[in-house]
């Protein structure tokens, strides 16, 4: 199965500090195989297999019940920007195939 990948951005509510607490659980909502880097307390980048629809209900039933998100597959998408080279490093990884494959 090919894996996607995807850019969570979470918004970052004054009243609620910062958000990095909220991101950990993320980590429950990805299967075996799937990758997850999460940084500026408020942006993750997700590459699994799921669709963005399982994976926008997954975020609404799991830890962003109450939380404003957004959720874009970036798969295809040409990029360009000065970011870490971490996060470089797991984009660039972006048309690896599943170990099922």
């Amino acid at each position: 199965m090919r894996l996607r990948t995807y850019i969570l951005v979470l918004y970052n509510n004054p009243c609620t500090g910062r958000l990095s607490n909220d991101l950990r659980p993320l980590d429950d909502l990805i299967n075996i195989g799937d990758k997850l880097l999460t940084f500026d307390d408020n942006v993750a980048f997700s590459q699994t297999a799921q669709d963005v629809d399982t994976l926008t209900t997954r975020l609404n039933a799991g830890p962003l019940s109450n939380m404003q998100f957004f959720l874009a597959d970036i798969t295809n998408a040409n990029r360009a920007g000065n970011m870490f080279p971490v996060a470089w490093d797991f984009l660039l990884n972006k048309d690896q195939l599943s170990p099922v494959d």
